[in-house]
């Protein structure tokens, strides 16, 4: 009875801390899309919604990473107005679950792996951002957009990601079941075991 007990506090409490990680990540996405849409400093708008769906692909699941990155992608469409709304979404909701499944099978989670991921992200977005909705309304025009609009837009994305991917990781830290946090570095303790035996 009293294991019964146990075992029911403890899946509370996962459930309290999964709640409350997911609520801080959409906090923190609410203020990234006020900040969009009223940008601190006139007519720089760095994309911080990207490399906030990347670093929280790399924490989660590869299905929660997918919603997640959609919800990304269509607020940072809707607080552009530029873009055609489902443009970012479609193009996060294909980077978020490739990141989440990399990080869980891949690759370490590192400020330095998320920098490489979400510049990958980032490149790949402007270089569509530019021939579908520039190139093609504005041809030879358009060299004058990738300089003034996509360059700066992305590269902030870009400059902003460790920041936020360390925000992240705290959060994650932070509002993860006990369990789930020891058995992450049980597997990352036999990981580099592993390695330096192979060594």
């Amino acid at each position: 009875m009293k294991m019964k007990l146990t075992s029911k506090a403890r899946s509370r409490r996962a459930a309290i801390r999964c709640f409350l990680r997911w609520l801080s990540y959409a906090a923190v996405l609410l203020l990234f899309y006020v900040m969009e849409c009223n940008p601190i400093i006139p007519g720089f708008c760095p994309l911080l919604l990207i490399p906030l769906a990347t670093s929280v692909a790399m924490y989660e699941g590869d299905l929660a990473a997918g919603v997640f990155g959609v919800f990304c992608g269509l607020m940072l469409d809707i607080a552009n107005g530029v873009t055609v709304t489902g443009f970012s979404a479609l193009l996060l909701l294909c980077a978020c679950p490739f990141i989440s499944l990399m990080s869980r099978f891949l690759i370490k989670k590192t400020f330095v792996s998320h920098l490489i991921l979400n510049a990958a992200v980032c490149v790949v977005m402007a270089l569509l951002d530019l021939v579908f909705l520039h190139w093609v309304w504005e041809g030879g025009q358009s060299v004058i957009s990738f300089r003034k609009v996509i360059l700066p837009a992305y590269g902030g994305a870009i400059f902003w990601s460790i920041p936020i991917y360390a925000l992240i990781s705290f959060i994650s830290a932070r509002f993860r079941p006990k369990e789930q946090q020891r058995l992450a570095e049980s597997a990352q303790n036999a990981e580099e075991q592993e390695n330096m035996e192979t060594d």
